[in-house]
């Protein structure tokens, strides 16, 4: 199912595991190959369609487990795809901190910073190719008292006037699905529930852990 929240001029889809040219990219076929492999190994493909666009937001859920920024890391990797993160500050120095910046990752510390969106939205408008990873319901536990998703993913989308592109841990399947391509219409109430509707019938890794979702699961096609 293709979504559209605002009017947008037609973006070429490029199914996956093959990638448009104006996406960003990193690693080399080596390093493509070798992840594929491994995701195959465990039973894992990738499978959707991505837009042909240098600069969107992932948004990846149901985010359940540790493990799913693994299993982000190695999709991204398998298709070659220069993603950025946002994630504490603390362990961005030395060694690590240079891995990590090389890896994608944005360090924050939000004692410092108070206003996550407007930052994110600046990196957006410094950048002709941006590619931003976020996962909206946050740090997951058997503790976490469910509040709902975090609403920054849309507001800096929205901001920065680029698309939203979802990203689904299908455990169930061992699938990573990618897709559709959803503009934010700036209406934020509106918009979530059909949001997440996208992944109303995705099982996470624990399921138990997974967060209510506003939308209802409307009819689709059976997924492959």
């Amino acid at each position: 199912m293709e979504t559209t929240l605002a009017t947008a001029t037609d973006i070429q889809q490029t199914e996956l595991p093959a990638l448009g040219r104006s996406i960003p990219r990193r690693g080399n076929r080596l390093t493509r190959t070798l992840f594929t492999f491994l995701m195959r190994l465990f039973g894992w493909r990738v499978v959707g369609h991505a837009p042909d666009l240098p600069r969107f937001v992932f948004v990846g859920a149901p985010h359940t487990s540790n493990g799913d920024f693994f299993m982000t890391a190695f999709t991204m990797a398998a298709l070659g795809v220069d993603v950025h993160f946002v994630m504490k500050h603390t362990p961005f120095v030395g060694p690590v901190g240079r891995f990590l910046r090389w890896f994608g990752g944005i360090p924050l510390d939000r004692g410092q910073t108070r206003d996550f969106v407007s930052q994110m939205v600046a990196e957006f408008g410094e950048r002709e190719q941006f590619l931003l990873a976020i996962m909206p319901e946050g740090t997951r536990g058997k503790d976490h008292v469910s509040k709902g998703w975090r609403s920054g993913f849309y507001y800096i989308a929205h901001g920065a006037g680029v698309p939203l592109v979802m990203v689904k841990f299908d455990y169930q399947n061992r699938r990573m699905r990618v897709g559709p391509v959803i503009w934010p219409s700036g209406d934020y109430a509106t918009d979530l529930p059909l949001i997440q509707d996208e992944f109303a019938d995705i099982k996470g890794r624990h399921p138990e852990l997974m967060l209510g979702l506003k939308g209802q699961a409307t009819a689709k096609e059976p997924v492959p």
